[in-house]
């Protein structure tokens, strides 16, 4: 089987077919920033609950403005939150402002700009049609209108609309427990000294670290291990029962010290597959035990950043029953031609992009350097540009998807 590659769609198709939908549970509104919503929203009441002043003027009958300029008794203030005591006769005018409810007798407000108020009469300069510049009731929604539906992430926005409906409390899809480890002999922590020249920093325990936090989950960092065989048996199998998913980079391609392929059937994970034709991250294994997962990626940083946006991203988000499960795809313009050796596999090739705010299009530039242990080369408007399988050559000008790979 270690020599069976599968197609992209194929082992995306079988990573979403295994995700399985995660309980819920209630949380305060200001603790439900950057969680998936677990139930549907509806209003409370109509809003605007009554009819209301869209802008600051003064609330007339349309008979009284017909013929401008007219004078008209003010009877009453109305601010925002007041109740009007009192209906609006012939030859009178209220002052009125944004979110004011309306009086009765009242059909037109006129805004300030064409209003002179003088000694408690207001003197209309210009006339406007019957109903202008109100806000009729429930205008926005009806009660009982969907306001939020299940699967909705929850911004800031969505944090003010719950407010507005009275909730203060919401249910939302419980984080899975997502356990990070490293493996690699020549691993090094931050802040601990570099003692061969053969060593490299931890950098993938901190990028899948935050790629866990954008994907909705909650990471624990189960630390690093040496390329021991013994040492990651133990490891992988605490991992399995503490986590509700694990994810490994390094030690899963077929170097004489990468053991985790092996060791995995050993302690009862199921293959699900291993290897897929992609590039950069061919060698990803993903697999279970029971209602545990497992996503075994590639050492090499760019590697373990692409493996998780293909394939540990999604998987995260149907979870959560996230109503947005991949990256942002977005259609863009091929700015110079890009070309590869080999075509026989769907390649995830890093680039820079623009965003042309004239003609709506996002311009690709393929990045020269494709490296997979190429980090730096992912700052700023970094993303990943789709070669189909197949495809050798594609052309300045060409469309070409375009996946955002960050959150802003």
């Amino acid at each position: 089987m270690d020599n069976v590659y599968i197609d992209f769609e194929r082992a995306l198709e079988i990573v979403l077919s295994q995700a399985r939908l995660l309980p819920s549970e209630k949380v305060p509104i200001f603790s439900a920033l950057h969680r998936v919503l677990a139930e549907d929203v509806l209003a409370d009441r109509d809003n605007p609950p009554a009819p209301v002043s869209a802008m600051d003027g003064y609330g007339v009958r349309f008979d009284d403005i017909e013929e401008v300029p007219v004078k008209l008794k003010v009877t009453e203030d109305i601010p925002a939150g007041k109740v009007p005591s009192s209906v609006l006769e012939r030859g009178e005018a209220v002052r009125i402002f944004t979110g004011s409810i309306i009086p009765k007798g009242c059909d037109t407000v006129v805004p300030v700009e064409y209003a002179e108020e003088n000694n408690g009469f207001v003197t209309i300069k210009r006339t406007f049609p019957r109903g202008s510049n109100i806000r009729e009731k429930g205008e926005d929604y009806k009660r009982g209108t969907v306001l939020l539906k299940r699967g909705t992430y929850i911004t800031p926005i969505e944090m003010g609309i719950l407010a507005s409906v009275n909730r203060t409390s919401v249910k939302v899809s419980v984080k899975p427990k997502v356990g990070i480890i490293t493996t690699g002999s020549e691993i090094v922590e931050p802040g601990e000294e570099l003692k061969e020249i053969s060593q490299i920093r931890n950098s993938n325990a901190y990028t899948l670290y935050g790629l866990t936090v954008e994907a909705g989950g909650e990471p624990v960092y189960l630390g690093r291990i040496d390329d021991d065989r013994e040492e990651t048996k133990e490891k992988l199998t605490q991992a399995l029962e503490f986590c509700d998913l694990v994810i490994t980079s390094g030690g899963i391609s077929m170097g004489n010290y990468d053991f985790i392929r092996d060791i995995l059937p050993e302690i009862g994970v199921e293959t699900l597959f291993y290897k897929v034709k992609v590039k950069p991250g061919k060698p990803v294994f993903f697999g279970r035990k029971g209602n545990k997962f497992i996503f075994a990626l590639p050492g090499f940083p760019v590697s373990t950043v692409v493996s998780f946006n293909n394939f540990v991203y999604p998987f995260i988000k149907k979870m959560l029953g996230a109503e947005k499960t991949f990256r942002k795809k977005v259609k863009g313009i091929l700015i110079k031609d890009f070309k590869r050796r080999k075509s026989d596999r769907t390649e995830f090739a890093r680039c820079k992009y623009t965003y042309d705010p004239n003609s709506r299009e996002y311009r690709v530039i393929p990045l020269r350097r494709q490296g997979s242990g190429i980090l730096s080369a992912m700052t700023g408007d970094t993303g990943l540009m789709v070669v189909p399988s197949g495809v050798k050559f594609m052309k300045e000008g060409e469309p070409v998807d375009l996946i955002l790979i960050k959150e802003n």
